[in-house]
Protein backbone atom coordinates (compact mmCIF):
# COMPACT_ATOMS: atom_id res chain seq x y z
CA UNK A 1 0.00 0.00 0.00
CA UNK A 2 1.54 3.30 -1.36
CA UNK A 3 1.10 6.00 1.38
CA UNK A 4 -0.35 9.50 -0.46
CA UNK A 5 -0.38 13.09 0.92
CA UNK A 6 -2.06 15.77 -0.64
CA UNK A 7 -1.25 19.64 0.67
CA UNK A 8 -3.59 22.18 0.08
CA UNK A 9 -6.88 23.83 -0.09
CA UNK A 10 -9.71 24.12 -2.46
CA UNK A 11 -10.61 23.56 -5.90
CA UNK A 12 -6.53 22.07 -6.32
CA UNK A 13 -6.82 19.25 -3.92
CA UNK A 14 -10.45 18.56 -4.72
CA UNK A 15 -9.28 18.18 -8.06
CA UNK A 16 -6.21 16.01 -6.88
CA UNK A 17 -8.22 13.74 -4.64
CA UNK A 18 -10.75 13.27 -7.07
CA UNK A 19 -8.59 11.23 -9.32
CA UNK A 20 -6.25 9.94 -7.02
CA UNK A 21 -9.38 8.17 -4.76
CA UNK A 22 -9.90 5.96 -7.70
CA UNK A 23 -5.92 4.32 -8.01
CA UNK A 24 -5.62 0.70 -6.61
CA UNK A 25 -3.32 -0.06 -3.40
CA UNK A 26 -3.12 3.40 -2.22
CA UNK A 27 -4.13 4.99 1.15
CA UNK A 28 -4.85 8.98 1.03
CA UNK A 29 -4.44 11.44 3.50
CA UNK A 30 -5.46 15.01 2.47
CA UNK A 31 -4.20 17.79 4.61
CA UNK A 32 -6.13 20.88 4.27
CA UNK A 33 -5.56 24.29 5.10
CA UNK A 34 -7.70 26.18 7.82
CA UNK A 35 -7.08 29.77 7.07
CA UNK A 36 -10.46 30.08 4.96
CA UNK A 37 -12.71 33.20 6.45
CA UNK A 38 -14.50 33.97 2.93
CA UNK A 39 -17.96 33.43 1.77
CA UNK A 40 -20.44 31.23 3.37
CA UNK A 41 -17.08 29.81 5.77
CA UNK A 42 -16.54 32.93 6.40
CA UNK A 43 -20.04 33.46 7.79
CA UNK A 44 -20.18 30.82 9.73
CA UNK A 45 -16.71 31.11 11.53
CA UNK A 46 -17.65 34.60 12.66
CA UNK A 47 -21.11 33.69 13.83
CA UNK A 48 -20.43 30.26 15.23
CA UNK A 49 -16.82 30.70 16.22
CA UNK A 50 -16.05 27.40 14.82
CA UNK A 51 -13.20 26.40 12.52
CA UNK A 52 -13.61 27.23 8.42
CA UNK A 53 -15.44 23.73 7.13
CA UNK A 54 -15.60 25.13 3.33
CA UNK A 55 -11.85 23.91 2.37
CA UNK A 56 -12.61 20.70 4.11
CA UNK A 57 -15.92 19.72 2.84
CA UNK A 58 -14.38 20.14 -0.92
CA UNK A 59 -12.02 17.33 0.12
CA UNK A 60 -14.64 15.17 1.62
CA UNK A 61 -16.89 15.44 -0.92
CA UNK A 62 -13.76 14.66 -3.55
CA UNK A 63 -13.31 11.28 -1.46
CA UNK A 64 -16.58 10.16 -0.80
CA UNK A 65 -17.98 6.94 -2.43
CA UNK A 66 -20.80 7.16 -1.27
CA UNK A 67 -24.06 7.88 -3.98
CA UNK A 68 -23.90 10.95 -6.27
CA UNK A 69 -27.31 12.63 -4.48
CA UNK A 70 -25.05 12.29 -1.18
CA UNK A 71 -22.09 14.17 -2.85
CA UNK A 72 -24.24 16.54 -4.53
CA UNK A 73 -26.32 17.41 -1.12
CA UNK A 74 -22.80 18.17 0.52
CA UNK A 75 -21.87 20.51 -2.36
CA UNK A 76 -25.60 22.04 -2.42
CA UNK A 77 -25.56 26.00 -2.10
CA UNK A 78 -28.97 27.77 -0.68
CA UNK A 79 -29.86 30.25 -3.36
CA UNK A 80 -32.65 32.16 -1.01
CA UNK A 81 -33.88 33.17 2.35
CA UNK A 82 -31.43 33.53 5.13
CA UNK A 83 -29.42 30.35 4.56
CA UNK A 84 -28.39 32.14 0.85
CA UNK A 85 -25.28 31.48 -0.43
CA UNK A 86 -24.52 28.61 2.10
CA UNK A 87 -23.42 25.10 1.44
CA UNK A 88 -25.38 22.18 3.41
CA UNK A 89 -22.55 20.61 3.56
CA UNK A 90 -20.22 23.64 5.64
CA UNK A 91 -23.18 24.27 7.60
CA UNK A 92 -23.85 20.41 8.23
CA UNK A 93 -19.42 20.46 9.90
CA UNK A 94 -20.37 23.44 11.76
CA UNK A 95 -22.79 21.60 13.39
CA UNK A 96 -20.88 18.57 14.23
CA UNK A 97 -18.21 20.56 15.64
CA UNK A 98 -20.88 21.81 17.89
CA UNK A 99 -22.35 18.47 18.95
CA UNK A 100 -19.26 16.62 19.22
CA UNK A 101 -17.03 19.95 20.70
CA UNK A 102 -14.09 18.83 18.39
CA UNK A 103 -14.11 19.88 14.74
CA UNK A 104 -11.61 17.25 14.23
CA UNK A 105 -13.47 15.12 16.10
CA UNK A 106 -16.75 16.44 13.85
CA UNK A 107 -14.89 15.67 10.38
CA UNK A 108 -14.04 12.30 11.23
CA UNK A 109 -17.63 11.38 11.69
CA UNK A 110 -18.76 13.12 9.07
CA UNK A 111 -16.01 10.61 6.69
CA UNK A 112 -17.68 7.92 7.97
CA UNK A 113 -21.18 9.07 7.04
CA UNK A 114 -20.10 10.08 3.61
CA UNK A 115 -17.84 6.96 3.03
CA UNK A 116 -14.70 8.70 3.00
CA UNK A 117 -11.85 6.88 1.13
CA UNK A 118 -9.10 7.89 2.97
CA UNK A 119 -8.56 10.51 5.70
CA UNK A 120 -8.87 15.07 5.89
CA UNK A 121 -7.11 15.80 8.29
CA UNK A 122 -7.18 19.41 9.07
CA UNK A 123 -3.46 20.90 8.78
CA UNK A 124 -4.23 22.53 12.38
CA UNK A 125 -6.27 22.26 15.26
CA UNK A 126 -6.08 26.38 16.18
CA UNK A 127 -7.59 29.22 15.20
CA UNK A 128 -5.41 29.95 11.89
CA UNK A 129 -6.02 33.86 11.06
CA UNK A 130 -3.84 34.35 7.89
CA UNK A 131 -2.01 38.24 7.82
CA UNK A 132 0.63 39.75 5.74
CA UNK A 133 2.43 42.66 7.13
CA UNK A 134 3.32 44.78 3.49
CA UNK A 135 6.07 46.26 2.82
CA UNK A 136 5.04 49.89 3.74
CA UNK A 137 4.14 48.07 7.17
CA UNK A 138 0.57 48.20 6.31
CA UNK A 139 -1.06 44.62 7.85
CA UNK A 140 -3.49 42.67 6.09
CA UNK A 141 -5.42 40.88 8.33
CA UNK A 142 -7.82 37.47 6.88
CA UNK A 143 -7.18 35.17 3.88
CA UNK A 144 -10.18 37.47 2.15
CA UNK A 145 -8.40 40.74 2.43
CA UNK A 146 -4.82 38.78 1.56
CA UNK A 147 -6.96 37.66 -1.89
CA UNK A 148 -8.10 41.37 -2.47
CA UNK A 149 -4.56 43.00 -1.85
CA UNK A 150 -2.27 43.53 -4.71
CA UNK A 151 0.71 42.74 -2.88
CA UNK A 152 3.25 42.04 -6.01
CA UNK A 153 2.62 45.68 -6.35
CA UNK A 154 3.08 46.88 -2.36
CA UNK A 155 5.64 44.00 -1.91
CA UNK A 156 5.61 42.55 1.57
CA UNK A 157 7.89 41.29 4.11
CA UNK A 158 6.56 38.21 6.03
CA UNK A 159 3.22 35.96 5.71
CA UNK A 160 2.23 34.81 9.13
CA UNK A 161 -0.25 33.55 11.30
CA UNK A 162 -1.41 36.40 13.81
CA UNK A 163 -1.23 33.11 17.03
CA UNK A 164 0.32 30.46 17.53
CA UNK A 165 -1.15 27.97 14.52
CA UNK A 166 0.23 24.17 15.32
CA UNK A 167 0.83 21.39 13.09
CA UNK A 168 -2.16 19.16 13.76
CA UNK A 169 -0.81 15.66 15.18
CA UNK A 170 -2.75 13.68 13.04
CA UNK A 171 -1.07 15.53 10.34
CA UNK A 172 2.26 15.51 11.26
CA UNK A 173 1.80 11.10 11.62
CA UNK A 174 0.76 11.38 7.92
CA UNK A 175 3.84 13.15 6.84
CA UNK A 176 5.89 10.74 9.05
CA UNK A 177 4.24 7.80 7.30
CA UNK A 178 3.78 9.73 3.59
CA UNK A 179 5.74 7.50 0.73
CA UNK A 180 4.34 10.30 -1.61
CA UNK A 181 3.24 14.11 -0.39
CA UNK A 182 1.76 16.06 -3.50
CA UNK A 183 1.67 19.62 -2.61
CA UNK A 184 -0.94 21.79 -4.39
CA UNK A 185 -2.14 23.13 -7.03
CA UNK A 186 -3.60 26.02 -5.73
CA UNK A 187 -3.55 29.78 -4.84
CA UNK A 188 0.00 29.72 -3.97
CA UNK A 189 -0.55 32.52 -0.76
CA UNK A 190 -4.10 32.06 0.21
CA UNK A 191 -4.26 28.03 -0.58
CA UNK A 192 -0.66 26.57 -0.45
CA UNK A 193 1.39 28.97 1.83
CA UNK A 194 -1.06 28.92 4.76
CA UNK A 195 0.03 25.27 4.89
CA UNK A 196 3.75 25.68 4.83
CA UNK A 197 3.97 28.50 7.75
CA UNK A 198 2.05 26.47 10.08
CA UNK A 199 4.30 25.70 13.30
CA UNK A 200 5.82 22.12 12.94
CA UNK A 201 5.04 21.89 9.32
CA UNK A 202 8.51 22.50 8.40
CA UNK A 203 10.70 20.13 10.40
CA UNK A 204 7.72 17.80 9.81
CA UNK A 205 8.79 17.98 6.08
CA UNK A 206 12.41 18.09 6.58
CA UNK A 207 12.50 14.54 8.99
CA UNK A 208 10.03 12.41 6.16
CA UNK A 209 11.77 10.60 3.66
CA UNK A 210 8.74 11.13 1.63
CA UNK A 211 9.27 11.60 -2.17
CA UNK A 212 7.55 15.42 -2.82
CA UNK A 213 5.26 15.96 -6.04
CA UNK A 214 5.00 19.39 -7.06
CA UNK A 215 2.31 20.13 -9.69
CA UNK A 216 3.37 23.49 -10.98
CA UNK A 217 0.02 25.96 -10.97
CA UNK A 218 -1.57 26.60 -15.03
CA UNK A 219 -2.03 30.07 -14.11
CA UNK A 220 -0.84 33.25 -12.38
CA UNK A 221 -2.74 34.99 -9.72
CA UNK A 222 -3.40 38.81 -10.60
CA UNK A 223 -1.65 40.88 -8.01
CA UNK A 224 0.21 37.76 -6.00
CA UNK A 225 2.10 35.29 -8.77
CA UNK A 226 1.10 37.68 -11.89
CA UNK A 227 4.33 36.81 -14.80
CA UNK A 228 5.77 34.34 -12.03
CA UNK A 229 7.32 31.56 -13.91
CA UNK A 230 7.90 27.85 -12.94
CA UNK A 231 11.26 28.83 -11.73
CA UNK A 232 9.54 31.14 -9.64
CA UNK A 233 7.13 28.75 -7.86
CA UNK A 234 9.87 26.28 -7.27
CA UNK A 235 12.01 28.76 -5.98
CA UNK A 236 9.95 29.60 -3.77
CA UNK A 237 8.38 26.55 -2.37
CA UNK A 238 11.42 25.04 -1.63
CA UNK A 239 12.87 28.16 0.36
CA UNK A 240 9.70 27.80 2.51
CA UNK A 241 10.12 23.62 2.97
CA UNK A 242 13.75 24.27 3.67
CA UNK A 243 14.82 21.03 1.46
CA UNK A 244 14.16 20.24 -2.82
CA UNK A 245 11.17 18.68 -4.56
CA UNK A 246 11.29 15.49 -6.49
CA UNK A 247 8.90 15.89 -8.88
CA UNK A 248 8.01 18.54 -10.82
CA UNK A 249 5.16 18.07 -12.55
CA UNK A 250 4.23 20.78 -15.85
CA UNK A 251 1.38 20.51 -18.14
CA UNK A 252 2.30 20.68 -21.56
CA UNK A 253 -0.17 21.69 -23.44
CA UNK A 254 -2.26 24.77 -23.71
CA UNK A 255 -5.68 25.85 -22.59
CA UNK A 256 -8.29 26.82 -25.18
CA UNK A 257 -8.79 29.89 -26.62
CA UNK A 258 -12.16 30.59 -24.37
CA UNK A 259 -10.25 29.36 -21.44
CA UNK A 260 -7.75 31.62 -22.19
CA UNK A 261 -10.24 34.63 -23.01
CA UNK A 262 -12.26 33.93 -19.85
CA UNK A 263 -9.35 34.08 -17.33
CA UNK A 264 -7.48 37.06 -18.96
CA UNK A 265 -10.84 38.79 -18.37
CA UNK A 266 -10.89 38.01 -14.41
CA UNK A 267 -7.21 38.02 -13.98
CA UNK A 268 -5.29 40.28 -16.83
CA UNK A 269 -2.84 39.35 -18.95
CA UNK A 270 0.36 37.12 -18.05
CA UNK A 271 -1.81 34.89 -16.63
CA UNK A 272 0.12 31.47 -18.29
CA UNK A 273 2.98 29.95 -16.15
CA UNK A 274 5.55 29.62 -18.46
CA UNK A 275 7.99 26.56 -18.56
CA UNK A 276 11.35 27.76 -18.40
CA UNK A 277 13.11 25.08 -16.16
CA UNK A 278 15.59 22.71 -17.27
CA UNK A 279 15.86 20.16 -14.68
CA UNK A 280 16.12 16.74 -14.59
CA UNK A 281 13.09 16.53 -12.00
CA UNK A 282 10.44 17.55 -14.70
CA UNK A 283 7.90 15.67 -15.47
CA UNK A 284 6.27 17.04 -18.82
CA UNK A 285 2.47 15.36 -19.29
CA UNK A 286 -0.83 16.70 -20.61
CA UNK A 287 -2.76 17.61 -17.35
CA UNK A 288 -5.28 20.54 -18.19
CA UNK A 289 -9.23 19.95 -18.51
CA UNK A 290 -10.87 21.96 -21.33
CA UNK A 291 -13.87 21.85 -19.45
CA UNK A 292 -15.50 25.40 -18.73
CA UNK A 293 -16.84 24.70 -15.20
CA UNK A 294 -20.23 26.19 -14.14
CA UNK A 295 -20.13 28.60 -11.45
CA UNK A 296 -23.04 28.91 -8.89
CA UNK A 297 -24.60 32.25 -9.16
CA UNK A 298 -25.00 32.57 -5.39
CA UNK A 299 -21.00 31.76 -4.96
CA UNK A 300 -19.21 34.89 -3.53
CA UNK A 301 -15.83 33.15 -4.29
CA UNK A 302 -13.82 33.76 -7.48
CA UNK A 303 -13.21 30.32 -9.09
CA UNK A 304 -10.55 29.62 -11.51
CA UNK A 305 -11.56 28.45 -15.12
CA UNK A 306 -8.51 26.91 -16.02
CA UNK A 307 -7.90 23.56 -13.91
CA UNK A 308 -5.91 20.72 -13.98
CA UNK A 309 -7.77 17.22 -15.49
CA UNK A 310 -8.28 15.57 -12.28
CA UNK A 311 -7.81 11.83 -13.98
CA UNK A 312 -4.93 13.07 -16.36
CA UNK A 313 -3.08 14.41 -12.68
CA UNK A 314 -3.92 10.77 -11.60
CA UNK A 315 -2.69 8.93 -14.30
CA UNK A 316 0.36 10.80 -14.47
CA UNK A 317 1.21 10.28 -10.44
CA UNK A 318 0.14 6.41 -10.82
CA UNK A 319 2.67 6.08 -13.79
CA UNK A 320 5.54 7.90 -11.49
CA UNK A 321 4.14 5.55 -8.57
CA UNK A 322 4.81 2.46 -10.39
CA UNK A 323 8.24 3.48 -11.79
CA UNK A 324 9.21 4.63 -8.51
CA UNK A 325 7.90 1.04 -6.59
CA UNK A 326 11.74 0.08 -7.25
CA UNK A 327 15.09 0.25 -5.67
CA UNK A 328 18.18 -0.02 -7.68
CA UNK A 329 21.27 -1.19 -6.06
CA UNK A 330 24.69 0.15 -7.57
CA UNK A 331 27.85 -1.00 -7.56
CA UNK A 332 30.40 2.07 -7.69
CA UNK A 333 33.74 1.17 -9.62
CA UNK A 334 33.25 0.53 -13.42
CA UNK A 335 29.47 0.64 -13.09
CA UNK A 336 28.89 4.56 -11.83
CA UNK A 337 31.95 4.71 -12.49
CA UNK A 338 34.27 4.26 -14.89
CA UNK A 339 37.53 2.93 -13.18
CA UNK A 340 39.46 0.81 -14.98
CA UNK A 341 39.36 2.55 -18.37
CA UNK A 342 39.61 6.39 -17.55
CA UNK A 343 40.63 6.62 -14.16
CA UNK A 344 43.21 4.16 -14.36
CA UNK A 345 44.54 5.47 -17.42
CA UNK A 346 45.00 9.05 -15.95
CA UNK A 347 46.42 7.41 -13.14
CA UNK A 348 48.69 5.62 -15.35
CA UNK A 349 49.31 9.08 -17.32
CA UNK A 350 49.84 11.06 -14.11
CA UNK A 351 52.69 8.74 -12.46
CA UNK A 352 54.12 8.92 -15.82
CA UNK A 353 54.65 12.58 -15.64
CA UNK A 354 56.08 12.16 -12.89
CA UNK A 355 58.81 9.88 -13.62
CA UNK A 356 56.85 6.52 -12.73
CA UNK A 357 56.85 4.56 -16.55
CA UNK A 358 53.54 3.19 -17.12
CA UNK A 359 54.76 -0.72 -17.29
CA UNK A 360 56.58 0.17 -13.73
CA UNK A 361 53.32 1.38 -11.96
CA UNK A 362 50.92 -1.27 -13.80
CA UNK A 363 53.22 -4.60 -12.60
CA UNK A 364 53.35 -2.70 -8.89
CA UNK A 365 49.58 -2.15 -9.06
CA UNK A 366 48.83 -6.29 -10.52
CA UNK A 367 50.86 -6.66 -7.06
CA UNK A 368 48.71 -5.35 -4.70
CA UNK A 369 45.15 -4.89 -6.92
CA UNK A 370 43.87 -8.42 -4.81
CA UNK A 371 44.68 -6.74 -1.50
CA UNK A 372 42.36 -3.63 -0.33
CA UNK A 373 43.66 -0.94 -2.94
CA UNK A 374 44.30 2.42 -1.71
CA UNK A 375 45.47 5.19 -4.06
CA UNK A 376 47.37 7.28 -1.74
CA UNK A 377 49.67 4.08 -0.12
CA UNK A 378 49.73 2.58 -3.83
CA UNK A 379 51.49 6.22 -4.62
CA UNK A 380 53.83 6.99 -2.01
CA UNK A 381 54.68 3.48 -2.44
CA UNK A 382 55.91 3.71 -5.81
CA UNK A 383 57.90 7.17 -5.01
CA UNK A 384 59.87 5.60 -2.34
CA UNK A 385 60.49 2.82 -4.45
CA UNK A 386 62.09 4.94 -7.25
CA UNK A 387 63.55 7.44 -4.83
CA UNK A 388 61.49 10.16 -6.49
CA UNK A 389 60.96 13.27 -4.34
CA UNK A 390 60.70 16.13 -6.51
CA UNK A 391 56.76 15.88 -6.30
CA UNK A 392 54.77 14.81 -3.43
CA UNK A 393 52.02 11.62 -2.86
CA UNK A 394 49.35 14.69 -2.37
CA UNK A 395 50.37 16.48 -5.44
CA UNK A 396 50.13 13.06 -7.77
CA UNK A 397 46.88 12.11 -5.88
CA UNK A 398 44.98 15.86 -6.54
CA UNK A 399 46.43 15.50 -10.01
CA UNK A 400 44.82 12.21 -10.58
CA UNK A 401 41.45 12.52 -8.51
CA UNK A 402 40.56 16.14 -9.78
CA UNK A 403 38.56 14.81 -12.81
CA UNK A 404 36.28 11.91 -11.09
CA UNK A 405 33.75 14.14 -12.48
CA UNK A 406 34.56 13.19 -15.64
CA UNK A 407 34.36 9.88 -14.95
CA UNK A 408 31.22 9.18 -13.96
CA UNK A 409 28.72 6.87 -16.34
CA UNK A 410 25.78 9.56 -17.60
CA UNK A 411 23.59 7.31 -18.71
CA UNK A 412 22.94 5.68 -15.26
CA UNK A 413 23.39 9.29 -13.41
CA UNK A 414 20.06 9.73 -15.68
CA UNK A 415 17.80 6.99 -14.36
CA UNK A 416 19.83 7.52 -10.70
CA UNK A 417 18.26 11.30 -10.90
CA UNK A 418 14.64 9.54 -12.17
CA UNK A 419 14.01 7.49 -9.69
CA UNK A 420 15.07 9.86 -7.00
CA UNK A 421 17.29 10.01 -3.55
CA UNK A 422 14.82 7.61 -1.83
CA UNK A 423 14.99 4.78 -4.44
CA UNK A 424 19.04 4.25 -4.99
CA UNK A 425 21.63 2.70 -2.94
CA UNK A 426 25.27 2.16 -3.59
CA UNK A 427 27.29 -0.55 -1.79
CA UNK A 428 30.41 -0.79 -2.67
CA UNK A 429 33.51 -2.48 -2.09
CA UNK A 430 37.02 -1.49 -1.59
CA UNK A 431 39.23 0.83 0.89
CA UNK A 432 36.55 3.08 2.77
CA UNK A 433 38.73 6.08 2.73
CA UNK A 434 39.36 6.04 -1.23
CA UNK A 435 35.89 4.98 -2.69
CA UNK A 436 34.24 7.53 -0.29
CA UNK A 437 36.43 10.16 -1.26
CA UNK A 438 35.79 8.88 -4.89
CA UNK A 439 32.20 8.93 -4.60
CA UNK A 440 32.46 12.58 -3.17
CA UNK A 441 34.22 13.76 -6.00
CA UNK A 442 32.37 11.97 -8.34
CA UNK A 443 29.59 14.94 -6.83
CA UNK A 444 26.69 12.23 -6.68
CA UNK A 445 26.92 11.08 -3.00
CA UNK A 446 23.86 12.99 -2.37
CA UNK A 447 21.89 11.83 -4.50
CA UNK A 448 22.08 8.51 -2.57
CA UNK A 449 19.66 7.01 0.05
CA UNK A 450 22.69 5.39 1.36
CA UNK A 451 26.22 4.82 0.59
CA UNK A 452 27.48 1.52 2.20
CA UNK A 453 31.30 0.75 1.57
CA UNK A 454 32.49 -2.98 2.59
CA UNK A 455 35.66 -4.34 2.45
CA UNK A 456 34.80 -8.13 0.96
CA UNK A 457 31.38 -9.36 0.78
CA UNK A 458 28.18 -7.15 -0.31
CA UNK A 459 26.03 -9.95 1.12
CA UNK A 460 24.85 -8.25 4.52
CA UNK A 461 23.71 -4.90 2.56
CA UNK A 462 22.43 -6.23 -0.07
CA UNK A 463 20.00 -8.75 2.26
CA UNK A 464 19.17 -5.91 4.87
CA UNK A 465 17.97 -3.55 1.98
CA UNK A 466 15.48 -6.29 0.42
CA UNK A 467 14.47 -7.04 4.12
CA UNK A 468 13.33 -3.52 4.66
CA UNK A 469 11.80 -2.72 1.10
CA UNK A 470 9.99 -6.23 0.82
CA UNK A 471 7.00 -4.51 -0.83
CA UNK A 472 9.17 -3.18 -3.70
CA UNK A 473 11.00 -4.57 -6.42
CA UNK A 474 15.06 -4.32 -5.48
CA UNK A 475 17.47 -4.60 -8.68
CA UNK A 476 21.32 -4.79 -7.39
CA UNK A 477 23.75 -4.11 -10.66
CA UNK A 478 27.23 -4.99 -10.39
CA UNK A 479 30.40 -5.66 -12.43
CA UNK A 480 31.48 -8.77 -10.71
CA UNK A 481 29.40 -12.15 -10.48
CA UNK A 482 31.03 -12.85 -7.38
CA UNK A 483 28.85 -10.44 -5.32
CA UNK A 484 25.67 -12.46 -6.00
CA UNK A 485 27.11 -15.99 -5.56
CA UNK A 486 26.62 -15.85 -1.88
CA UNK A 487 23.51 -13.97 -1.60
CA UNK A 488 20.82 -16.43 -0.12
CA UNK A 489 18.02 -15.63 -2.21
CA UNK A 490 15.12 -16.76 0.22
CA UNK A 491 16.06 -13.66 1.81
CA UNK A 492 16.15 -11.60 -0.99
CA UNK A 493 12.94 -12.90 -3.25
CA UNK A 494 12.77 -9.73 -4.46
CA UNK A 495 15.80 -9.66 -6.05
CA UNK A 496 16.96 -9.29 -9.71
CA UNK A 497 20.31 -9.26 -10.28
CA UNK A 498 21.90 -7.75 -13.16
CA UNK A 499 25.67 -8.16 -14.73
CA UNK A 500 27.05 -4.74 -15.91
CA UNK A 501 28.63 -5.92 -18.58
CA UNK A 502 28.50 -3.95 -22.45
CA UNK A 503 24.45 -5.14 -22.28
CA UNK A 504 24.43 -3.91 -18.73
CA UNK A 505 22.55 -0.73 -19.24
CA UNK A 506 20.03 -1.97 -21.90
CA UNK A 507 19.41 -5.09 -19.00
CA UNK A 508 18.46 -2.41 -16.47
CA UNK A 509 16.29 0.06 -18.28
CA UNK A 510 14.83 -3.76 -19.61
CA UNK A 511 14.01 -4.54 -16.01
CA UNK A 512 12.80 -0.89 -14.55
CA UNK A 513 10.38 -0.87 -17.50
CA UNK A 514 8.84 -4.53 -17.06
CA UNK A 515 4.87 -4.21 -15.61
Amino acid sequence: MTNIVTIGGGTGSYTVLSGLKNLPDVSLSALVSMSDNGGSTGVLRDELGVLPPGDIRQCLVALSEHSEIVRSLINYRFSEGTLKGHSFGNIFLAALEKVTGDFVKGVEIASEILKVKGKVIPITKDKADLSILLSNDELIEGQVNITNTNIQELGFKKIFYKNNVQLNENAKLAIEQADYIIIGPGDYYVSIMPNLIVNGFKEAIMASKAKIILPINLTNKSGHTLHWKASNYLKDIESYLGKSVDIILINNEAPSREQIERYELQEGDGVLIQDDLDDDRVVRKVLISHLIPSISSVDTVRRSFIRHDSLKLADCVSSLIKEKNIKIIFDFDDVLFDNTKQLKTRMYSCLEKNGISKDVAEKYYKEVREAEFYLKDFISKLLIRHNISKVSQGDIYEEIMCKCKDFVNKDLLGIVNNLGKSNCYIVSNGEKDFQKDKINRSGIYSLFSEVNIVPKSKKDNIERICSENKDSRIIFIDDKPKFFNDLDMERCKNLKTILFDENGLEKLITEINKN
